[in-house]
């Protein structure tokens, strides 16, 4: 696995705006500089950290244009949604995987390289993994692929065993403020979303684009924090909202995930304000509460309980039921 530690601004000309994880592509660079380039690799890292994008950018830069959807032989997989209902489907499925190696099995069409994204490789199933394996295992030449995933340990290991894995970091809030900045977005607001967005640009763009996913952020938040000074039967409540009864198994997970995620970031600033580290503290915007929160739990209980739930929910335990334990707690 490469660990992509350097988080400043990548200087690669395929990465130029890219924001953090230079390292990442440096490595790249220099695979492909010395004929190194592996025929696939696995991009893991936090939701939103950038992982598709910065996919798309080395992909468009082995096929030599600005946009990789322009050219003939780039490929983009990800879960579909149901005609009919709207709805993402239950994962990427074994009619995609072969439509795509049945494409990777021909020549290219420009007599160059061929690229191929796999966005999601944790939605694999079983079948469609199995499909996949035999491109994994006997590459055709000049042909990269590229899968996505927050973590190795959420794909199936015979993916992960085929694949070099790259994993990209999250990156600093200064980082983030400085290439918010540049897009035009004011300062204090630029400084504000990058700390909310924990290190994640992806995070930090969509709030500076889109009041809805900030005011959901802020609504999931706060249904956190209530949690002490709620009634047991009003936590189970504002769990069923997060995560609602109908809502596919895939599309819970990632709602659980994404609780647990804010649920740690909120603890994780509550022990630094009682250690008195006040300026590495990430939802400044409600200081005052993340102390009173501390004060009202136990965090070491807390820490074992939301690590207890992530590996619920890893094990396909119902999300609703892993978060239902987290509320206790809190």
């Amino acid at each position: 696995m490469h660990d992509a530690r350097k988080e400043d601004n990548a200087a690669s000309p395929w990465t130029d705006g890219f924001i953090g994880n230079a390292a990442a592509a440096e490595f790249l660079d220099r695979a492909r500089e010395t004929g190194r380039l592996a025929h696939a690799y696995l991009l893991v890292g936090p939701e939103r950290v950038g992982k598709a994008a910065f996919a798309r950018r080395f992909a468009a830069s082995m096929l030599g244009v600005a946009d990789p959807d322009t050219h003939p032989d780039f490929f983009f997989v990800e879960r579909e949604r149901d005609a009919k209902t709207g709805k993402p489907r239950a994962g990427i499925t074994i009619e995609q995987v072969h439509a795509l190696t049945g494409r990777l099995a021909l020549g290219a069409m420009m007599n160059g390289w061929k690229a191929c994204i796999l966005d999601g490789a944790h939605l694999l199933n079983k079948e469609s993994a199995n499909a996949l394996l035999k491109t994994l295992e006997e590459p055709r030449e000049k042909t990269v692929l590229l899968l996505t995933a927050a973590g190795a340990e959420q794909v199936m290991e015979t993916i992960v065993s085929r694949c070099q894995v790259i994993r990209l970091h999250r990156v600093p809030a200064s980082v983030i403020a400085d290439a918010l900045a540049l897009r035009g977005v004011a300062q204090d607001k630029a400084d504000l979303y990058a700390r909310l967005a924990g290190g994640r640009p992806g995070a930090a763009l969509s709030y500076a684009q889109d009041p809805g996913a900030l005011a959901g952020m802020f609504t999931l938040r706060e249904a956190i924090l209530a949690m002490p000074s709620s009634a047991i039967a009003d936590r189970f409540a504002a769990i069923e909202r997060a995560v609602p009864p109908k809502l596919p198994f895939l599309d819970a997970v990632d709602r659980a995930r994404d609780w647990l995620d804010l649920a740690a970031e909120l603890l994780r600033d509550a022990m630094l304000l009682r250690l008195g580290q006040d300026d590495r503290v990430v939802h400044v915007d409600v200081r005052d509460r993340l102390a009173a929160w501390a004060e009202s739990m136990d965090p070491a209980a807390a820490l074992a309980v939301l690590g207890d739930s992530r590996r619920l929910i890893d094990a396909n335990v119902a999300p609703r039921a892993a978060l239902e334990r987290v509320s206790l707690v809190f």
